[in-house]
Order: C-alpha cells, then sequence, then structure tokens
C-alpha cells in the first residue's frame, strides 16, 4: 500500500511516521511539493516536484503519479489544496484511489473563518465572536459588545500568516481598507488548547483522540504543550465532532476564558502539532492504513485516556543539506 501525502513543506516528522508505519506492511509514502527544497520531500521513500495547486495542470499531475507509484490513498498538509482534493474524490474513488478529505461543505465552512463562526452559532457551538463586515465591528464597539484590542487576520488565512492586532479605530480602519477578505475578532484572554482527533471513514465516528494545552507559540505553531485530560472538553469536541461530520484527522483549537472554552479555528488535516499525539499513542496513521484495508477501527471509549497527562512537548529545529 502506498500513500502520496502532497505539500508536506516543513513536515519532516509526519513524513518519518507514515514512512516507518507503511514499511511495516510492505508499503511506502509518495512526498510531493512545488518547492524543491521542501525539507520534508527527502525523508520519504519517494518524492516529486510539482505544480503549484492554482496549475491549470495540477489535477493531471496528481492523477499520473496515483498511477505511477500506484497509490492508494491521498492526504494534503495545507488548507487550499482540501479545496481542490474533495472535488477529486469521487473520480479517484473510481481507480480504488481514497482522497482522506472531507466533503466539500466541510472544508468550505473549515476554511472561511466567518463561515466556521456561523456553523458554530447555528449549533450552539461556543465561538469566538467573528465578524467580516468593518460597520458591524464599529457597531459592536460603540454598543460596547467588544473592544480593543481586535485581531484582524484573513477570513482564509492560515497559523498566524496576515495576523494583526489593533488597538483604537484609526487603526482597524486603516488596516481595513489596505487589505481584503478580512475578519476580525476579539482578542482572546485565557490559555490555548488544541485537540487532535481521527474520524473513522468508513464508520465517521471519533476513534482517537489527544487534548493538550499550548505553552508556548512560534510562527503559527506549537512549540511547547502539555498533555492534559479533560472530559468537558472532550464531550465539547464530540459534539463538534458530530455536528460538522468531517473524516480523517482533524486539529481543533480552543481558547479557555471565565465562561468556559470557545472554539477558534477547525483545521481538517493533520495539524502541525500531530507528532506530539502519535508519541503519546494516539497513532492516525495506523487508522488510516486499516481503513484504507477496509477495516474499521474500534470506536474512542468514553472517557477512556490511552496517554499519560503532565508530558510536556518541546519542538526543535533540524536541517538537512541538499
Amino acid at each position: 500500500m502506498n500513500i502520496l501525502i502532497s505539500s508536506v513543506g516543513r513536515r519532516v516528522q509526519l513524513i518519518e511516521y507514515f514512512k516507518a508505519e507503511l514499511n511495516k506492511v510492505n508499503g511506502k509514502v509518495l512526498a510531493i511539493d512545488c518547492d524543491q527544497t521542501a525539507p520534508a520531500l527527502y525523508h520519504a521513500d519517494f518524492f516529486e516536484i510539482v505544480p503549484r495547486i492554482d496549475h491549470p495542470e495540477y489535477k493531471t499531475v496528481i492523477k499520473s503519479l496515483c498511477r505511477k507509484y500506484n497509490i492508494k490513498g491521498i492526504l494534503s498538509l495545507i488548507d487550499p489544496e482540501l479545496s481542490i482534493l474533495t472535488t477529486m474524490k469521487d473520480e479517484l474513488k473510481k481507480e480504488d484511489i481514497h482522497i482522506i478529505v472531507s466533503d466539500k461543505q466541510v472544508i468550505d465552512i473549515c476554511y472561511d473563518k466567518n463561515l466556521t463562526y456561523e456553523f458554530l452559532k447555528d449549533n450552539d457551538l461556543p465561538a469566538v465572536p467573528t465578524y467580516e463586515n468593518l460597520n458591524d465591528v464599529i457597531q459592536e464597539i460603540t454598543l460596547g459588545k467588544i473592544n480593543f484590542p481586535l485581531m484582524i487576520k484573513p477570513k482564509n488565512g492560515s497559523g498566524s500568516a496576515g495576523l494583526y492586532k489593533v488597538n483604537n479605530l484609526n487603526d482597524l480602519q486603516i488596516y481595513w481598507e489596505s487589505n481584503h477578505n478580512l475578519i476580525a475578532q476579539p482578542f482572546m484572554e485565557g490559555s490555548e488548547y488544541c485537540v487532535e482527533c481521527y474520524i473513522d471513514i468508513l464508520s465517521n465516528e471519533l476513534i482517537s483522540q489527544f487534548s493538550k494545552r499550548k505553552i508556548n507559540m512560534r510562527a503559527g505553531e506549537t512549540d511547547k504543550s502539555i498533555a492534559i485530560k479533560d472530559p468537558v472538553l472532550f464531550e465539547l469536541t464530540l459534539k463538534l465532532i458530530n455536528a460538522l461530520k468531517p473524516i480523517g484527522p482533524v486539529d481543533i483549537d480552543f481558547f479557555k476564558t471565565g465562561d468556559g472554552y470557545v472554539i477558534s479555528e477547525i483545521n481538517p488535516r493533520f495539524g502541525g502539532g500531530y507528532p506530539y499525539a502519535y508519541e503519546m499513542g494516539e497513532n492516525f496513521i495506523k487508522n488510516i492504513i486499516n481503513n484504507l484495508n477496509g477495516i474499521t477501527n474500534p470506536p474512542y471509549e468514553k472517557n477512556i485516556y490511552h496517554y499519560e497527562e503532565g508530558k510536556i512537548m518541546v519542538r526543535f529545529d533540524q536541517f538537512v543539506v541538499l
């Protein structure tokens, strides 16, 4: 069994985990990226340099690589590509090639931060207030419903790209008028949390989860975090999964305020911090291999945590000379 992982970038550790798990079942991992200096390319069994996802030949290249390497499953590690891959699911499934990505509606909701907020509101799930209209933001400030500072970001952004903190109305208006497709959110006081989940592709049930509190962030990714066990956070995660109905790996961010947890962001893919979950025993890769072999993974046992609380993950940099 061979798996293609696209837009691998710097995700070296994840590629090495896939390589190790697939090699146990006589499988290989093919890593692809449009940048030949992407470090993770050089840690896979095979790698290919491909066109950017907006190139007219992108889909044709993906199909060609699937046939060349006898690919069984496909994943992407970046949000914009998910929107493209989800449109190819039915076509490639006819060739017994499975794209591990949620349905288009789910991807659209998660990729657009305002749609995320509206979805959470409609399903009675706690969310960070989100505004995409400047007049609405000003009105809420005037009414005292939100206050400065505010966080301004692209509504289709990832990580901390384009994130800007504004402290007054003048800065807000200047920044808003010089940029496009923005959303505004109140600055959230409180600790940040993340839950990594795997939703079985065959049963659509949550079958694995790992919760952590973020200690330190760097460039939009978790630099240090600590494993936690919180039934309240688990129940909120389960309620979200049941409402949204994603499949495969999902990464969910939360803030914990004085009023409890609020959902900040949903990433329907492997999160950057997944290696911590893997090291703690939550093996999503094995779950994927089972699903691709037609095996349904057993459902998650409620309130039975498979990892030890209190372990701390710290990340560090490595390099490769090409």
